[in-house]
């Protein structure tokens, strides 16, 4: 009997809101595989970590004491490394950080036959405008950048992004790449939502619009969301805003239904709702959702959404065309309240969702955004 691999992800940052996203659902999956053993190495940043018990079943959690910082290394990463390199088959690290670049060396140096894994998780839109995560204004400084980028990419087997237009900007500033990096969304756990929600057919969903969120935060830019619900025609449609609201958003949210009291009994504010399962059954009401982001990278809620056969729209982002499948899965508004608001009032027009274009969501989400078939892309590309 052959012995299994080590797939190891470090991520030191890792609480357990993580581990249903990428950082503990990739070596979850990975762990399912028969012939890997996978884990996650993080500080413990949680009194308890409750998602191991149900939704992360036999991921194994290792955690390391935070010994501070070297520079800007952490220090109980290099220890890490040092005792462990050698029996770590696949290292798993994650984005373009300046501080990776030695640990990915101190791996190959210990274990020049292991093969090292960078999931990038970056919103192009923000990499684009920083111009580089290795740049700096200061020509020798960033000369210098430059060239531990190019060291970067030589000590990584893989990288993988989350939307096509992120990989071909890549692919277009660093040539190197282009062998080495693979386009991946984030994903969902399929399996568990369809354990845990009986999904609703289109028939039996309520005509409600959904967004989640950090409500009030400059990411989320819920006001230009709903400013555009000011101006929309909502017909006998409800909004739910589910999410945490930010106390400086408070006097907004005031203001706004005292210009508006007709909205008070359209668009209702649930809070946080940390429950997943009570979370999923908004989805599975819904049919629509909308996200007013200024910027994100790939954000599971879309997954989540499209997995219910929700109708995306959004503002422009790195992973809007992917999402809306170029308009058969949802629609791009633009970035100010009235380009949102004829978005979401041509989609209000009677008929124009309806069971089929459900079918076309939920068939898009099975067939693109499940974590197993995305892991197997992984692997078959380490393995390659």
């Amino acid at each position: 009997m052959t012995s299994r691999k080590s797939f190891v992800t470090i991520f030191p940052e890792a609480e357990n809101f993580h581990l249903v996203k990428d950082v503990g659902q990739i070596p979850f999956f990975i762990g399912k595989n028969d012939e890997y053993d996978a884990e996650l190495i993080t500080y413990k940043n949680n009194p308890d970590y409750p998602y191991l018990e149900d939704e992360v079943k036999g991921l194994k959690l290792t955690f390391i004491k935070n010994a501070g910082r070297y520079f800007s290394h952490h220090k109980a990463i290099l220890k890490f490394l040092l005792s462990s390199s050698k029996r770590i088959d696949i290292l798993n690290l994650f984005h373009f950080k300046r501080e990776n670049v030695l640990y990915l060396f101190l791996y190959k140096k210990l274990n020049p036959k292991g093969k090292t894994y960078v999931k990038l998780d970056m919103d192009i839109l923000f990499f684009k405008n920083y111009n580089s995560f290795f740049f700096s204004h200061y020509r020798l400084k960033n000369l210098l950048l430059k060239r531990l980028a190019r060291v970067h990419f030589k000590l990584t087997d893989l990288f993988s992004v989350e939307t096509d237009e992120a990989a071909e900007y890549l692919v277009n500033v660093y040539p190197e790449l282009k062998d080495k990096l693979i386009c991946i969304p984030n994903g969902i756990d399929d399996d568990y939502i369809d354990r845990n929600v009986t999904l609703k057919t289109f028939e039996q969903k309520e005509n409600i619009i959904l967004t989640v969120g950090r409500i009030g935060t400059e990411q989320k830019n819920t006001e230009l969301f709903l400013e555009s619900l000011r101006i929309a025609d909502l017909r006998d449609w409800k909004v739910y805003i589910i999410g945490p609201v930010e106390r400086t958003f408070d006097p907004y949210i005031k203001s706004f239904f005292e210009d508006n009291p007709v909205l008070k009994e359209k668009i209702i504010f649930t809070g946080n709702i940390t429950d997943r399962t009570e979370l999923f059954e908004w989805y599975n009401r819904a049919k629509i959702f909308c996200l007013s982001s200024r910027y994100e990278g790939f954000p599971i809620a879309f997954s989540e959404a499209l997995h219910f056969g929700n109708y995306i729209i959004t503002t422009p982002l790195s992973s809007s065309s992917f999402v809306t499948d170029r308009g058969r899965t949802g629609s791009v508004a633009g970035g100010n309240r009235f380009e949102f608001a004829a978005a979401i009032n041509r989609t209000l027009v009677p008929g124009f969702l309806n069971a089929e274009r459900y079918q076309q969501i939920r068939s898009f989400s099975k067939n693109k955004l499940c974590w197993p078939e995305i892991v197997k892309r992984i692997l078959t590309q380490l393995e390659n």
